[in-house]
């Protein structure tokens, strides 16, 4: 295994653990009735762009540091479904909600009053689901270089 594979590996390792501990916080949330939904929504959006890193790193491409730049590029590089695109794109639009204290309309806007366990519940579930996309993505790809790994060797054999 390439140092470029076992990048692209671990960053989906890291993305399943991600999403493990989103689930962790979900349920702690429920047992101690807590506001941590905004929680939720954060770690599972991280695990989302640990899973676009994996992509772009396995296309041995630098992963921008700036959010939309790294959700283009990863865009860019492969054929993603139109589905796909919008629920990564809204997640992007929540990411900022969950994660900083805001002034918004004369007032502060805080995470924890802007989410509610349905929102919690919806970025788990898009959120897995965006991830096995991306799975999906990449082994398509490293299928489609292999094919094409083959067919440069038989040309140089003829």
């Amino acid at each position: 295994m390439s140092l470029i594979e076992k990048q692209s590996k671990k960053y989906l390792e890291e993305a399943e653990s991600t999403i493990y501990t989103a689930k962790i916080i979900f349920e702690k949330a429920k047992e101690e009735e807590r506001d941590l939904w905004f929680n939720v929504v954060k770690t599972c959006y991280d695990a989302i762009e640990q899973a676009i890193s994996a992509a772009i790193v396995r296309k041995n491409e630098i992963i921008p540091k700036q959010h939309p730049l790294k959700i283009k590029k990863f865009i860019n590089l492969y054929s993603v479904e139109e589905k796909t695109k919008n629920k990564i794109y809204f997640w992007l639009g929540r990411r900022a909600s969950a994660q900083y204290v805001d002034i918004k309309d004369g007032d502060v806007s805080v995470p924890q009053d802007l989410f509610e366990e349905e929102d919690a519940i919806k970025a788990l579930e898009e959120s897995e689901e965006i991830i096995n996309d991306i799975k999906d993505i990449i082994n398509k790809s490293v299928e489609e270089d292999n094919k094409e790994d083959i067919k440069g060797e038989i040309k140089e054999n003829d």
